[in-house]
């Protein structure tokens, strides 16, 4: 029989790449997961930044802890979870951990590395993190951090590396506009450059890649070349695809939009003017598009962008798994129903499952639900504890 380790890999690349894309996976309304054994490999799930596993099967009554493991630096981004490991981007580095009992494993780079100190989430895949530093981008093992090999960037890397369809390359952006393709065996297979800080990545076509920009665009790329190119009003603060050649768009005080790709090169579908900044991701279930910010958090329908509901307050971070929406806020970790319960706009019942507590003065960073748990990263204010939290 394999070991669990092995049987998470194999996997793996397979539940990702199944679901990729899909707003709704059931095509009717969003059930519990049922599998204790899926991945979170990149930072918003896929490859098209959905943030959303349908079948996963994470905790949707009040939970208990798996585990609470102290972490050397401050957590930035959500934690990636793969091959049996927890990988929490931090202030100190990538700090890699056993999903289990969470034991940390190691910390690249080592604590006498001080040349670098931005991590965005790194992309894990068959024993290999790929991450972006302030200098390059590297191929870590899994199993000890060691480097396998290391890409020259102009400037730091901004955007949290996506895979091509199968994992056949890496996409990666910088500070100072570069877009890369990267083969596995760190072949640089085309190097371009944008206008501004390329903010985000998804790779929701065939081919090619969309490059989001600080200076609010976005650049479909291929093969090194620009396909399309789109003005949005603000700073690029979340990307997600789906199939069908959609994407949505949050902006930095400029709402969400909804793009036509393809032949339609980036046409505006919709504008939402008072859609969330969502700050890292859009979650995409349930036929609707989910985002948070310092407001709450907004349910927008995916077809005309119309606001369905808006709850709660501060939020940092947001993800789905069957029939939940997990958020990350001040105080605590809240999970509601995907349909925001029974009610009209923000007057609604029934909507939260569960809210559990981290301490009056601490505040949720990132949340993955993965491996039959939710994995969430804690900054605390108060003791200065900061910690990776696993509940089940």
């Amino acid at each position: 029989m394999p070991s669990r380790r092995a049987f998470l890999a194999a996997i793996g690349t397979g539940v990702a790449g199944g679901l990729a894309g899909c707003i709704d996976g059931s095509g009717g309304a969003p059930s519990p997961g049922s599998d204790e054994s899926t991945e979170w490999p990149v930072r918003n799930y896929d490859r098209y930044g959905t943030a959303s596993v349908p079948d996963a099967a994470v905790p949707r009554s009040e939970p208990g802890e798996r585990f609470s493991t102290p972490l050397d630096g401050t957590p930035r981004e959500r934690p990636i979870v793969a091959g049996g490991r927890v990988f929490q981007p931090t202030w100190a580095g990538i700090e890699a951990l056993n999903a289990e009992s969470g034991e940390k494993l190691w910390t690249y780079p080592e604590g006498s590395d001080e040349g670098a100190s931005f991590y965005p989430s790194p992309a894990v895949h068959d024993g290999t993190a790929y991450v972006g530093t302030e200098s390059g981008f590297v191929a870590l093992d899994t199993e000890d951090g060691e480097e396998r090999w290391r890409v020259e960037t102009d400037g730091r890397v901004t955007a949290s590396p996506v895979p091509g369809p199968e994992w056949d390359a890496l996409y990666v952006g910088t500070g100072y506009g570069e877009v890369l393709r990267v083969a596995p065996d760190g072949d640089v297979e085309w190097r371009t450059s944008v206008y501004g800080e390329v903010t985000h990545l998804v790779a929701a076509q065939i081919a090619g890649v969309t490059a989001a920009t600080s200076g609010g665009e976005l650049f479909n790329l291929y093969d090194g070349r620009g396909l399309w190119r789109q003005k949005v009003p603000g700073k690029v603060t979340a990307v997600a695809g789906q199939t069908g050649n959609d994407l949505f768009v949050a902006t930095f005080g400029g709402g969400v939009l909804k793009l036509r790709t393809a032949a339609h090169a980036g046409r505006v579908a919709w504008h939402a003017e008072n859609g969330p900044v969502a700050d890292g991701a859009l979650v995409l279930a349930d036929g609707a598009v989910f985002g948070g910010d310092l407001s709450g958090i907004h349910r927008l329908d995916a077809g005309d962008g119309t606001l369905g509901w808006e709850l709660g307050d501060d939020t940092y971070s947001v993800a789905a798994a069957g029939d939940t929406l997990y958020t990350g806020t001040d105080g605590a970790v809240v999970a509601r129903r995907l349909s925001g319960g029974t009610g009209v706009g923000g007057a609604r019942v029934n909507a939260e499952r569960f809210r559990y507590g981290v301490g009056e003065e601490a505040s949720v960073m990132g949340v993955t639900p993965a491996d039959g748990a939710l994995f969430v990263g804690v900054s605390d204010r108060g003791d200065g504890e900061e910690r990776l939290v696993a509940l089940e």
